[in-house]
């Protein structure tokens, strides 16, 4: 099952709201980055970068909102225009 660590700040939530519209069946994990959990060697290992969100994908880990929305979108085939570049601007 897809792991999702986050914290309620606006760009997590992005990939929560995705989450959520798809039905994928997913974990949540929350990282409470005012207690600094953000930099906690577990947390580390999954996002050198220390920053929520995150997922963890079976073998696959994808950390920033934008890398995992994209992710998502292609996964599920949800929420993507057509592949090209005028229609992505669109």
């Amino acid at each position: 099952m897809l792991k999702f660590y986050y914290s309620g700040a606006p760009n997590p939530m992005k990939v929560a709201l995705f989450l959520e519209e798809t039905g994928l069946p997913y974990e949540p994990i929350p990282i409470d980055t005012r207690k600094g959990e953000q930099h906690r060697p577990e947390f580390l290992a999954i996002n050198p970068n220390a920053k929520v969100p995150a997922i963890v994908d079976g073998d696959v880990t994808v950390f920033d909102s934008n890398a995992i929305l994209l992710y998502l979108a292609e996964k599920t085939e949800k929420f993507l225009p057509d592949n090209e570049p005028k229609a992505r601007g669109e």
